[in-house]
């Protein structure tokens, strides 16, 4: 059961986005919505901000870090009013958090095994070539709840697509899936990719089967859809043509090199969904 809305907000288009769907979630499910805003602490390194002063063509001076943090809480204050003024307007609970730190820890440290953290897949970058990094995947490895991942669009969650195949990790995705889709009025689809054509149709009837077992005692209508060809492609491109508008999939662990080196389908999806994408672990 979701207990809190976490959204990791920063004032970007998809954090904006995010926070869409958390409001959505908090009203039907009457939870609170969590904003927090994270002074980047890298902000307020003098070393970095000589370099900057280098680049973007301001005076340096020793002392300028604390008036580049009084910049950054006057951007908190701004971003706080609307986030709670939409909240409002959505008719959600909302509360707000403003630390200092790293923005992917302070985000991930927010969050218990019971809520669902709901960030933008771009957030703000201060300076091409300073700080930018995948802030919404380093949330996804550390944080101890499923986490939602908004693009730049909103649209209406109708359809939840969970991608299954019976592995351990795919049962929490449905598990969380089903709840999703209870919570946000939608239809729940059961997706499977089979890897090739001479894929044992008795596996497949086994994976169905394992999706029964798991939605049968929860009395959630579903389909259980059957995919060909590449899991990574084929997911990515079934949200696309518009069949699911929010996506649900088992996330990667905590070593990123391996998984790029083969190709993990939760990362290739996390970098290319044109949608919405949870990742569960």
């Amino acid at each position: 059961m979701i207990k809190r809305a976490i959204v990791g907000f920063d004032g970007s288009k998809s954090s904006f986005v995010a926070a869409n769907y958390a409001f959505d979630l908090g009203k039907t499910l009457n939870i609170p919505v969590v904003g927090i805003y994270v002074i980047d602490k890298r902000l307020l390194d003098e070393t970095l901000l000589e370099d900057l002063a280098g680049i973007l063509g301001f005076t340096f001076y020793l002392g300028i870090s604390q008036k580049v943090k009084e910049a950054l809480e006057k951007k908190a204050d701004a971003l706080f009013e609307e986030f709670a003024q939409l909240g409002r307007q959505k008719g959600a609970k909302v509360s707000l958090v403003q630390v200092e730190g790293i923005p992917y820890e302070e985000i991930a440290n927010e969050a218990d095994k019971e809520d669902l953290i709901f960030i933008g897949y771009r957030g703000s970058e201060i300076v091409k070539g300073f700080l930018i990094g995948s802030t919404a995947e380093r949330v996804v490895r550390k944080a101890p709840c499923p986490v939602f991942v908004a693009r730049d669009n909103y649209s209406p969650i109708k359809r939840v697509g969970v991608a299954f195949d019976a592995s351990e990790v795919s049962k929490k995705a449905l598990l969380v899936g089903a709840e999703l889709a209870q919570a946000y009025k939608a239809y729940l689809e059961v997706i499977f990719v089979e890897p090739s054509e001479s894929f044992p149709e008795e596996l497949v009837d086994r994976i169905k089967a394992e999706a029964d077992k798991i939605l049968e005692p929860l009395k959630v209508d579903y389909t259980f859809t059957l995919l060909k060809g590449f899991a990574e492609e084929k997911l990515i491109e079934y949200q696309e043509h518009g069949n699911v508008d929010l996506l649900v999939m088992g996330a990667f662990g905590t070593r990123p090199l391996k998984e790029i080196l083969l190709g993990s389908v939760a990362y290739y999806v996390m970098h290319n969904a044109k949608g919405p994408v949870v990742f569960v672990k």
